[in-house]
């Protein structure tokens, strides 16, 4: 194991995500800010609390930002919060309230990534019930945000994608959760490549679609294309997306990231109980089978091999040290004390 293999960044006495009001939180997903600060990161949390557990201080809402100025194989610290000060929720709405879309509980972020023209776009899911007993009727749309100030201030975009079947899914639309995975052809070919999936953990298509759009034309929905099984091949301009894992069973949160070339996706897999990786030579070229690498759980007679009950997430850093060292944040949380819930750090990984 790598001397961060599960290190908590966030959610205990001493944290450097304290400084700044930020306690108990989940995801901390990391994207690259190097254009305003070489090899620095912003680190997006979902539901966040001034006290180290799940509901303990006050709630700050979601998504939180912090900035952090450590390549990723060095112990994740902070050194920052948006326009300085404390962290604060930073897309401007009101928690279990009617925004204009229906009752929303919360805005999950899902990735970011700061384009060409130094605009940061942000990607999160609004969340309606928490406990919904069918996934379906648990997100209202996936939506766009964007700063053009390094994060300090964020403006909504009008583009979202619903969840109410208008996408032809009748309600189980693939696009609420989307990773942001790049730009392709070393940043030549002018397209963002996106893979999605549906809200929550219960409910799969054989996996992730994957789409594209140039980069300049990210909120206007006629420009996306879909990588697609056509009845003779795999070709862009699909119709609608296939997805890309037949017989892939239900997946949580998602995330891809070129790793100097490689493309690395993470994942949890919500029947092995763990977060798996796979990898591909391009984005829409075959990927490797997954991967087993962050467990939920080990059987007794594997007692040497650490596990992390209640674990979730597993998001990339996309300035990883190389597709076969990769670090991965994966959130914990203890449902029926509510600690941990923090955020953790894992070195070393080798997709």
């Amino acid at each position: 194991m790598s001397a961060h293999w599960g290190t908590a960044i966030n959610g205990f006495s001493g944290s450097t995500a304290g400084q700044f009001g930020v306690g108990g939180a989940d995801l901390g997903i990391p994207y690259d800010r190097s254009r305003f600060a070489t090899g620095h990161t912003g680190f997006l949390f979902g539901d966040t609390f001034t006290g180290d557990s799940d509901g303990s201080g006050t709630w700050l809402g979601s998504p939180t930002l912090l900035y952090s100025p450590q390549p990723p194989d060095a112990t994740t610290t902070f050194d920052a919060a948006p326009g300085g000060g404390q962290a604060a929720q930073i897309l401007k709405y009101t928690h279990n309230a009617d925004n204009g879309y229906g009752v929303e509980v919360s805005r999950i972020p899902n990735d970011a990534f700061v384009d060409p023209s130094g605009r940061t776009w942000l990607t999160y899911t609004s969340v309606h019930d928490w406990n919904a007993a069918n996934d379906q009727y648990g997100a209202l749309f996936c939506g766009l945000a964007y700063s053009d100030d390094d994060g300090r201030t964020w403006t909504d975009y009008a583009t979202i994608w619903k969840n109410d079947g208008t996408d032809g899914y009748q309600g189980w639309s693939p696009l609420m959760m989307q990773t942001f995975a790049g730009l392709g052809n070393n940043n030549d070919d002018g397209y963002l490549y996106i893979l999605s999936k549906e809200w929550g953990r219960n409910h799969n298509r054989n996996g992730p679609i994957l789409l594209r759009v140039p980069w300049q034309q990210l909120t206007v929905k006629a420009d996306y294309q879909y990588w697609g099984w056509n009845g003779h091949a795999w070709t862009w301009g699909n119709p609608t997306p296939t997805p890309l894992f037949n017989g892939l069973g239900p997946i949580g949160e998602l995330s891809v990231k070129n790793i100097q070339g490689t493309w690395v996706m993470a994942y949890f897999d919500v029947t092995g109980y763990c977060i798996s990786t796979r990898t591909a030579p391009a984005v829409d070229q075959v990927w490797t089978a997954p991967k087993q690498q962050i467990r939920g759980q080990v059987p007794w007679w594997q007692f040497w091999i650490p596990s992390f009950p209640q674990l979730y997430g597993g998001c990339i850093h996309p300035l990883s040290t190389s597709p076969t060292d990769v670090t991965l944040y994966v959130s914990q949380w203890n449902t029926n004390t509510g600690s941990p819930y923090w955020v953790m750090q894992f070195d070393g990984i080798s997709p």
